[in-house]
């Protein structure tokens, strides 16, 4: 019997093989195919509707998405309109308070990151979510908190429960409407959180103090409209950026103590107004704003500025911060001892590189010496470093064409000067006739740009 001679298989023809096919028999189902963990990280990228959904697929599906690692948004979990419609607020929250129970009960896997918004001050469940993600390995976690409007000012901050204080896997935590009080003396808090955002939020000095003791990997600390600090000082070997906005009116100081690794410092215009900055221990400063000349005092080193109106002075500049390259600040520029203060200002930081000004207010009849800033010497860091210079507020005033002048005078390295313009003021006869002001060929560095923006405030990296 002749040996039987295997065929073979031309070049480019379709394998025999049977293939999956998918649902309705057209194209085949390859994501089925995949490993588990590989679809697990793939259900891990979806939103937490669309993942449960997909256990509707088939039997390889069915509990894939429990063991996935869950992105939990709660701001996305609506009923559909046809029951919105005819439903309160209260209702509303009440249904998405059981689907977050029923996820939360059928999901076993890790939850890394997780945003909790709504109204939880009548939930007694709200303490077992937290804790269950503890244990879920929650990484990034947003707790913000609406409050009704029945309750008082001092009932609308929700108590945050011990056991996210001392959750060992929390990297970045926000919090809004939330409460810190007395922290326990064990075990640590926040041992691994390296961001801290807290928005209306209810602390005292000593457990602002106890914080920073305790949070030793923390690198970023915002404070927005936060109540009950009256003397904020800041020790703490790892911090890199501080915001302080919008704080309460008791609020009399800030103090920086001991923050060698501290590069960026934002204090907000409302936050500054009669407010004592000290700036002792922190060599490694790069960005610093705004400097209101509102604020009682500011001291950098061995120099104190005394802003107070009936008390503007400067000492000697026995400190000058070679460290800062960012500056922004806030003047109303309607006396001469504005105008000093700015003037020493650059002068302390000689190797300033970025300056924003946001004029608050002016007024022309008050205006001082008008030669001032021309019988100014150039400053080491309008000589050397001075590269970008915005000016916000600008509406063509005596003193801020002074200023800008000067700065283009006496700036050998300016690249760029914006001057954001009030919208009141936007025609073209103005535009050529702060051009001609300027005087525009009269510029020290030959690759500045001066360019005028339709626009009041300054939006900017101080602005965050």
């Amino acid at each position: 019997m002749p040996a039987m001679k295997r065929k073979r298989r031309a070049r480019g023809s379709k394998s025999n093989a049977p293939c999956r096919r998918g649902r309705g028999g057209h194209d085949p189902d390859l994501i089925s195919d995949l490993p588990d963990d590989l679809r697990r990280s793939i259900l891990s990228l979806l939103p937490v509707k669309d993942s449960a959904r997909t256990s509707l697929l088939s039997t390889r599906w069915r509990h894939l998405w429990t063991t996935a690692s869950l992105n939990l948004d709660t701001s996305v979990l609506h009923r559909s309109s046809r029951f919105t419609e005819s439903c309160t607020r209260s209702q509303q929250e009440a249904w998405r308070a059981r689907a977050i129970d029923r996820i939360l009960s059928v999901h076993r896997g890790l939850i890394p990151t997780c945003h909790l918004s709504g109204y939880f001050f009548d939930l007694p469940n709200v303490d077992t979510w937290l804790e269950i993600l503890t244990q879920r390995g929650i990484q990034d976690l947003s707790f913000f908190c609406d409050y009704p409007r029945r309750l008082s000012d001092d009932q609308r901050f929700f108590p945050v429960p011990s056991s996210l204080l001392t959750c060992e896997t929390l990297v970045t935590l926000k919090l809004m409407n939330c409460e810190l009080s007395q922290l326990p003396p064990s075990p640590p808090v926040f041992v691994n959180l390296r961001n801290l955002f807290m928005q209306s939020t209810a602390l005292s000095d000593g457990t602002f103090r106890d914080l920073l003791s305790n949070c030793r990997s923390l690198q970023h600390l915002a404070l927005i409209c936060c109540a009950g600090l009256w003397s904020l000082r800041v020790r703490s070997p790892g911090l890199r950026s501080l915001v302080l906005k919008s704080s309460n009116e008791s609020m009399e100081e800030l103090i920086i103590e001991d923050a060698p690794n501290l590069m960026r410092l934002v204090l907000g215009d409302d936050a500054l107004e009669y407010l004592r900055v000290e700036i002792l221990g922190a060599p490694k400063l790069e960005m610093f704003g705004y400097v209101c000349t509102l604020m009682k005092s500011l001291r950098m080193g061995g120099t104190r500025f005394e802003m107070s109106r009936l008390n503007r002075t400067v000492g000697s500049l026995s400190t000058r911060v070679h460290s800062l390259k960012r500056l922004a600040i806030s003047v109303l520029f309607d006396d001469d001892g504005e105008i000093k203060v700015v003037n020493d200002l650059l002068r302390c930081f000689p190797c300033l590189e970025k300056l924003n000004v946001q004029i608050c207010y002016f007024d022309d009849t008050n205006y001082g010496d008008s030669r001032h800033w021309e019988r100014q010497e150039s400053v080491d860091c309008l000589d050397r470093h001075l590269k970008s210079f915005t000016m916000a507020g600008f509406e063509g005033q005596r003193f801020a064409v002074d200023f800008a002048k000067y700065i283009m005078a006496r700036g050998r390295v300016l690249k760029e000067m914006t001057l954001l313009c009030s919208s009141t003021k936007w025609k073209r006869e103005w535009i050529e006739d702060i051009q001609q002001q300027l005087s525009l060929q009269n510029t020290a560095s030959k690759d500045v740009q001066v360019v005028l923006v339709k626009g009041y405030h300054l939006i900017d990296e101080f602005s965050t």
